[in-house]
């Protein structure tokens, strides 16, 4: 900056200045001085730096330079475009580095993205100059020139003498910070143009400037997000003003409030602004969400632009390389999200894309460059890992690449010191494929075990591969031989590669004199679509599945003979069933002919090794749950595809449910409802080869081969809960059997699933089919267990509806026990307490019954339960159960308030608040986190059996259990706290019969209740850590289905006080005489009072001395 004295100017120069070096050292040592000299920096009285920065470092690249640009500078896209990027680093419309010395000395700047749509109005507002002010260093002879302002020649900007930036400079924020939203903005000033308005040295430029800089910063600055506003210039068309808001956020609502303010403040200073002339145009620095990342050929891409969350979106265009691009074949644009799906993209696809939103008055707009990549090289080798003999021999070492263009890679064998080995020879296989060897001669000199590395490079491309050449000893045992896999001794590990167009390998194991062998190997095409299933969205269903189904047609036996090429596709599937909400016709028909080819009769080797494989077993299962997902949502309410080995039928229906369904018949009598009934039927007339034989009855290590599935599967899904089924199947052998009924239980064998007859019964057996009727029961021990062992289901679920219901009667039985002699047994605070506590036990317990049989009753073991009527009986049923325990814990400590405060008397309203407020505000605080932090995740109860607190996903069920049992474990300190009272003070001081009785059924209550809950939910965690255990889901369903008996006798009936009431409500006679002798005695006689109640003790009584004892000032502990 020059200050020229005498003209009372100040004048901007923008410096570059090349540096030319050898050394890398000294542009370090220059960063390390611009860091540490504080600027403004002082040359003289008029000369100051007012800043200095590295901007470009550029360097040899082989044949040419790559110039890398600093830390928060970039080059511009166009740049980006002309000499291409160094890496995929593209991002707002920008690059760090190019592969390139532009002769024309441009540098790296602070880049702000030119936007070619305008806004719409003939009025385009003016683009934000950049202004960099900055230094230029570069690396071993490269000549990087300054980033150029709009005009190279020194613009002067006139001022006052006392020069202040701040008024000659508008408000700008620091260029850390970069604004989310640039908002190019302009209105129409009614006045005449003149050329003065383009010189921003002339006083009329200066002083509209000044003016309207000023109004807009005063009405913009209460902008949600505002960060600066800047006029950028004026325009002819009356006078046109250009301006730029910086902000992090964007309200319709607010700025049209401002620019009627603007207005008005304008009007004041002479300006006549025409109010409906403000036009704006976003310019988006966000870029866009692409899906996935990075993309490669072949891809189904998405891409989502981010408009102001305010913006009410009406159109949305997007743009490839300027041209707009159709809602149609290979591209789907959806409005909201504004969304852009692209299928099948190739390399070709890479450039421009520009996305448009407009509302009512902000055009949002943002570009970016996106460059598709091909899909990246598959190293096969043939020997991964392999034993051979010791002895002369040469060993061909082959590495294969599969590429879409294998002559551009250079391939190479390296020996384990990184030496380059020479190749014997080097063919392409086919146009995607390229084989080199190197032979290895092997002598008895050389038989130390050896790693060799494929190296594949092509410019970004550095792939390798490694292969272990193991060697065996001479007088080695071969147990094991085989051209592919070699020679092997009892434990050997060979791995080898997969064929052609598979990826992955094959691992043998030398066992019992045989290499037993993993099938690893995934076709390659169907391998590439998993990779892009493992971010899938909904918007990339329909690419998905089309891309699948055509891969499965057209490589069919490939895949119908691959295991693990299955099971993968089985993933695919059940992704697209995970984010899948509403299925088309087009996506179901692709799903369909998907699986009909997995269903195949060809396939029975196939699913018979994955059945038999611990890891895989469960694939079966994860494909018909897959169907059972996606057939729950289709999107059309009428729905017929037939396929060679399956048919699904969806349609409507009202109260009941007839049809005829390939060679079955279902019928569903009465659904219980009015409303219309959506159903949709599969019927699987091949799935007997996927689906294994196992039921319920086998364990995990046992299978019962006799079983035979002698009919077609259905699967049938309704959007109501069906209690009663009917299906009757065709036998497929009739020299079959003892047939049963049963369904597919997602849950047993450690939810590898497994057939199931529970609630299942054989209704008819004649002329070749059979007729089945199927409902299903809940356990109560599924409360505390994940699983229950299906021997014992029937036995559990008997003492468990028998056990609640007597639960039930006991519990009104305990309420109506105690609203009948209440006025009678609360005659003092602990009384009042003690029966406060017992009474919500009772109602706690009733309640938490009552709503796990609504639970039991919507649930249905095995299938998917019903989301709102499943979520509210299991959050209700949690929230009584714990008010239950924390009751029980209200209980403890009126103990322990009683036996520790001895000299303390809280008043009855306070123990009433603070006795509710924990009793059911902590249970309704732990239910809701529980709700709140599971539900999302849908987690919150278990999706395929009771509806009570998940375990498996996201061990819901610890909400329950924790506090359970942290409260049996604070019951049990406290009862040991009241003992070491008993023995440390004297028994019956100070203490009034009513007293001492209340706190000795409080005390019996604590001592027998906890133990017996807390052992009740001690045997609930026994049936968690050993589910298959038989005792402890008996011992924990007869415990806990009796809770309300325990309740109604410990805590009512063998109070002797209640029973004297009732005995006393129903002799009336003697309880009056009893009120009449007591009562006679009168002060005189308390000694013969005393003897009374010393005879009497466990009578019922009510005396005048004990009915007025209020106060619990000198009570202690007394066994009477």
């Amino acid at each position: 900056m020059f200050v020229d004295p005498a003209l009372s100017q100040t004048f901007n120069y923008f410096i570059a200045i090349e540096v030319n070096v050898s050394d890398i050292s000294v542009v370090n040592q220059l960063r390390s001085l611009l860091n540490y000299v504080q600027f403004p920096y002082m040359i003289s009285n008029t000369i100051e730096i007012d800043s200095a920065n590295l901007t470009t470092v550029c360097s040899p690249n082989g044949t040419g330079y790559q110039c890398k640009c600093e830390d928060q500078l970039a080059w511009s896209y166009n740049t980006c475009l002309t000499y291409t990027s160094c890496g995929n680093d593209y991002n707002n419309y920008s690059c760090g580095c190019i592969n390139g010395l532009p002769p024309d000395g441009e540098s790296c700047g602070y880049i702000q993205p030119t936007i070619p749509p305008s806004p719409p109005s003939s009025a385009t507002p003016t683009p934000t100059p950049s202004s960099p002010t900055t230094e230029n260093s570069t690396e071993a002879n490269s000549t990087i020139p300054p980033p150029t302002p709009s005009s190279a020649t020194p613009t002067p900007s006139p001022t006052t003498t006392e020069i202040s930036t701040e008024t000659t400079t508008p408000p700008t924020t620091s260029s850390a910070v970069t604004p989310k939203f640039q908002v190019e903005m302009s209105f129409k000033i009614l006045d005449t143009f003149t050329t003065d308005l383009l010189d921003p040295t002339s006083v009329k430029y200066i002083k509209f400037k000044d003016d309207i800089q000023n109004a807009l910063t005063a009405n913009y600055q209460y902008l949600p997000g505002f960060l600066s506003v800047i006029v950028t210039g004026f325009r002819a068309g009356s006078v046109i003003t250009d301006f730029v808001v910086n902000t992090n956020n964007v309200s319709d609502a607010a700025i049209v409030a401002a620019n009627t303010q603007i207005v008005k403040d304008l009007k004041i200073k002479d300006y006549i602004i025409d109010p409906n002339s403000f036009q704006a145009l976003i310019n988006g620095t966000e870029p866009f969400s692409i899906t996935p990342s990075p993309v490669l050929s072949g891809n189904v891409m998405q891409m989502n632009c981010s408009p102001p969350d305010a913006m009410s979106v009406q159109s949305v265009t997007w743009k490839f390389n300027n041209s707009p691009l159709p809602n149609s074949g290979r591209y789907t644009i959806i409005n909201q999200p504004p969304t852009l799906v692209v299928l099948n993209v190739k390399t070709d696809d890479s450039g421009v894309y520009s996305c448009v939103v407009t509302d009512n008055i902000l055009t949002y707009t943002h570009q970016q460059v996106i460059t598709i990549q091909p899909q990246p090289p598959i190293i096969n080798l043939p020997l991964s890992q392999i034993y051979v003999r010791c002895g002369n021999q040469n060993i061909p070492m082959k590495c294969c690449v599969t590429y879409s263009t294998p002559g551009t890679l250079q391939i190479n064998w390296l020996d384990n010191s990184g030496n380059q080995l020479p190749s014997s020879s080097d063919v392409m296989l086919s146009i995607n494929e390229r084989c080199i060897t190197y032979t290895l001669p092997v002598t008895q000199q050389n038989c130390a075990n050896k790693k060799f590395t494929c190296q594949v490079m092509n410019g970004k491309i550095n792939m390798t591969a490694v292969a272990q050449l193991n060697f065996l000893a001479a007088g080695a045992l071969l147990t094991c031989n085989d051209p592919l896999y070699g020679n092997g001794t009892d434990g050997s590990v060979a791995v080898v590669g997969c064929p052609q167009n598979f990826e992955g390998n094959l691992t043998a194991t030398c066992i019992n004199k045989q290499w037993q062998v993993a099938d690893n190997c995934v076709l390659s095409v169907i391998k590439q679509i998993a990779t892009e299933s493992e971010n899938l969205t909904a918007l990339m269903v329909p690419g998905i599945a089309t891309q699948l189904a055509n891969a499965v047609q057209s490589n069919r036996q490939q895949i119908q003979d691959s295991p693990a090429t299955v099971s993968a596709v089985v993933n695919i599937l059940n992704k697209i069933a995970e984010v899948s909400k509403n299925v088309t016709e087009d996506v179901i028909q692709n799903v369909l002919e998907t699986v009909n080819i997995l269903v195949s009769p060809n396939t029975t080797k196939t699913w018979s090794t994955l059945n038999n494989n611990n890891e895989n077993k469960n694939t079966s299962a994860r494909l018909l749950g897959s169907m059972e997902t996606i057939s729950g949502s289709l999107a059309q309410d009428y729905i017929s595809i037939n396929k060679e080995n399956l048919n699904l039928q969806k349609t409507l229906f009202s109260r009941n449910f007839s049809t005829d369904l390939n060679s079955s018949h279902i019928l569903i009598p009465d659904t219980g409802s009015p409303n219309v009934t959506a159903i949709t039927t599969i019927v699987f007339t091949t799935m007997n080869i996927v689906l294994p034989a196992r039921n319920s009855t086998e364990t995990a290590n046992t299978t019962n081969n006799t079983n035979v599935i002698n009919g077609i599967v259905m699967l049938v899904k309704s959007d109501t809960i069906v209690k009663n089924v009917s299906i009757s199947f065709n036998k497929q052998n009739t020299s079959l059997g003892n047939p049963q009924c049963v369904f597919w239980n997602f849950t047993l064998f450690g939810e590898a699933g497994g057939w199931d007859s529970s609630g299942c019964t054989v209704l008819d057996d004649k002329n070749d089919s059979i007729t089945c009727s199927c409902n299903h029961l809940t356990s109560f021990s599924i409360l505390m267990s994940p699983f229950i062992p299906e021997a014992i289901r029937i036995l559990l679920d008997f003492i468990t509806y028998i056990g609640v219901s007597i639960s039930l009667l006991s519990l009104v039985l305990c309420l109506i026990i105690e609203a009948f002699v209440w006025t009678v047994v609360t005659k003092n605070s602990t009384a009042y307490m003690r029966h406060v506590s017992i009474v919500n036990i009772a109602v706690s317990l009733l309640m938490a019954d009552i709503w796990f049989m609504v639970g039991a009753g919507i649930s249905d073991i095995g299938h998917s339960t019903p989301v709102g009527s499943c979520t509210a009986a299991t959050f209700f049923t949690h929230f009584f159960y714990l008010a239950l325990f924390f009751w029980m814990l209200i209980s403890a400590l009126l103990l322990l308030y009683r036996m520790v405060m001895v000299f303390s008397d809280m008043s009855k309203c306070a123990m009433m608040s603070i006795a509710f407020t924990v009793g059911y505000g902590a249970p309704l605080i732990i239910a809701v986190i529980t709700i709140a932090v599971t539900a999302p995740q849908h987690g919150y109860f278990r999706q395929d059996s009771a509806c009570w607190l998940n375990w498996a996903q996201t061990k819901a069920l610890l909400a329950f259990v924790i506090p359970a049992l942290t409260i049996v474990a604070i019951n049990l300190l406290i009862l040991i706290v009241v003992l070491v009272k008993i023995l440390m003070r004297g028994v019956g001081e100070n203490r009034q019969p009513e007293e001492k009785n209340a706190l000795v059924v409080v005390a019996r209550c604590v001592v027998i209740l906890t133990p017996l809950f807390g052992l009740t939910w001690g045997f609930g965690i026994g049936t968690m850590v050993a589910p298959e255990s038989v005792g402890f889901h008996v011992v924990f369903a007869v415990l806990n289905s009796f809770q309300g008996l325990f309740i109604l006798i410990f805590g009512t009936l063998l109070d002797s006080r209640v029973r004297a009431a009732i005995v006393g409500r129903f002799s009336f006679v003697h309880t009056l005489s009893g009120r009449t002798r007591t009562s006679s005695g009168g002060a005189s006689s308390s000694s013969r009072f005393s003897r009374f109640r010393r005879e009497r003790r466990n009578a019922y009584n009510v005396s005048d001395v004990a009915a007025s004892s209020q106060s619990g000032a000198s009570e202690s502990f007394i066994n009477i």
